[in-house]
C-alpha cells in the first residue's frame, strides 16, 4: 500500500533542517573550540563541504527511487536483502545514537537553567522528550511535518535573533590566535563537527511521502543546506568573539 504524498518544500526544508540543527550546534562547538580554537569555524566549513557528495547522491536516490526506508530501499535494491537490512540497521543505529547525544545535551540545557537539577531529574527530562517525540512521529507525517515547521521557524528566529545581538559585542582580539593547535587540529575538529550535517541526508527516508518528489527532495536538501551552513558558521563566529576561553 503507497504512502500518502502530504510533504510539500517547507517540510522538507524544516525536516532536513531541524534534523541538522541539534547537538551538533547545541553541545559541539564547546568542545570544537577546545580541540581547534577560533578555527573550529573553519572546521564546520570544511565539514559542510564535505558532506555535499553525500547530499548530492541521496538526492538523487531518493528523487529516482522515491520510496520509503532510505538507505535500506536503496542497498537492498542494488545488493540485495542481506546488505539492506545491515544498512538498515546501520541506519536506526545512528539515529538512536544521534537522538542519545541531543537528549544528554537537552539534560545539561536543564542543569544550566536549574544549577540544582539532580542527576535522576536530568535523565527523567530526557526520557520525557524521548518519549514526546516518539509519540509525535506515531501521529503521522503530516502532523509532523506541520509540527515540524513551528519548531524550526522558532529555532532559526531565535539564532538569528542571538547573532544580531551578540554581533556588535564580538571582540577581534579572540581571533588573534586563530589556529593554535595547527591544522591536524583543525583536520580532526571537521571530522568531529562532522556529524553537525548528519541529519541533511534523512530526509530521503520519508521520500514516498513528500509531493513532487522529482522537485521538492532536492531544492529543499539544497535549501536546508545553504541555511545551516550559513547559521553554523555566524553561530560559531559571534560566539567566539562574544565568549571569554
Amino acid at each position: 500500500m503507497a504512502l500518502k504524498k502530504e510533504l510539500g518544500l517547507a517540510g522538507v526544508f524544516c525536516i532536513a533542517a531541524g534534523a541538522m540543527i541539534s547537538s551538533g550546534l547545541f553541545v559541539l562547538p564547546g568542545i570544537a573550540f577546545a580541540k581547534a580554537g577560533p578555527a573550529m569555524i573553519l572546521a564546520y566549513l570544511l565539514a559542510g563541504v564535505l558532506v555535499i557528495p553525500a547530499m548530492l547522491s541521496k538526492a538523487e536516490l531518493a528523487t529516482a527511487m522515491p520510496k520509503a526506508g532510505g538507505s535500506y530501499f536503496y542497498i537492498e535494491r542494488s545488493l540485495g536483502a542481506l546488505p539492506g537490512t545491515m544498512a538498515g540497521l546501520a541506519n536506526w543505529f545512528s539515529l538512536a545514537l544521534k537522538s542519545a547525544f541531543a537528549l544528554v545535551g537537552i539534560g545539561a540545557f536543564a542543569r544550566l537553567i536549574r544549577p540544582e537539577t539532580s542527576e535522576i531529574e536530568i535523565k527523567a527530562i530526557a526520557i520525557a522528550f524521548c518519549v514526546f517525540f516518539g509519540v509525535l512521529n506515531l501521529v503521522g507525517i503530516k502532523h509532523v511535518g506541520r509540527i515540524q515547521v513551528v519548531l524550526v521557524v522558532i529555532l532559526l528566529g531565535t539564532l538569528g535573533l542571538y547573532i544580531v545581538l551578540a554581533a556588535p559585542a564580538v571582540k577581534h582580539e579572540h581571533f588573534a590566535d586563530f589556529m593554535p593547535q595547527g591544522l591536524g587540529s583543525l583536520l580532526s575538529t571537521a571530522a568531529l563537527v562532522f556529524v553537525s550535517y548528519g541529519g541533511l541526508t534523512k530526509v530521503a527516508s520519508v521520500a514516498e511521502e513528500i509531493k513532487d518528489p522529482g522537485r521538492n527532495i532536492p531544492l529543499g536538501m539544497f535549501l536546508a543546506f545553504g541555511v545551516v551552513q550559513i547559521i553554523y558558521l555566524l553561530v560559531t563566529f559571534v560566539t567566539t568573539g562574544v565568549v571569554e576561553a
